[in-house]
């Protein structure tokens, strides 16, 4: 893919979310990019950042600066017991024999 479309569709995600508090917008364009984009667009936006980004909106950059960190937690603690087969008051799933397959 083009160097000139990718940063079009970058734009165009960016004007999408910034209408939003900055946090969401930040937190929305990374997983956009993350669950849209294959990973050589990806890469190859990457590369773009790391050439200086030229034609990237600053709120775009942003959000990938943080993104190609690597994954964060939002600080919640997990409150699954992973002992247990289900959450309390969930249904069996359909391996287990439950829902419309039985």
């Amino acid at each position: 893919m083009e160097r000139a479309h990718l940063i079009q569709m970058a734009n165009q995600i960016t004007d999408y979310f910034e209408v939003y508090p900055k946090t969401e917008a930040l937190d929305g364009i990374a997983k956009h990019i993350h669950n849209t984009w294959e990973r050589r667009m990806r890469d190859a936006m990457k590369d773009i950042i790391d050439a200086g980004g030229d034609g990237l909106k600053p709120l775009f950059l942003e959000a990938m600066h943080d993104y190609f960190k690597g994954p964060k937690s939002g600080g919640r603690r997990v409150s699954v017991d992973p002992r247990k087969k289900a959450p309390d008051g969930a249904q069996p799933s359909f391996a287990d024999g439950g829902g419309d397959a039985g």
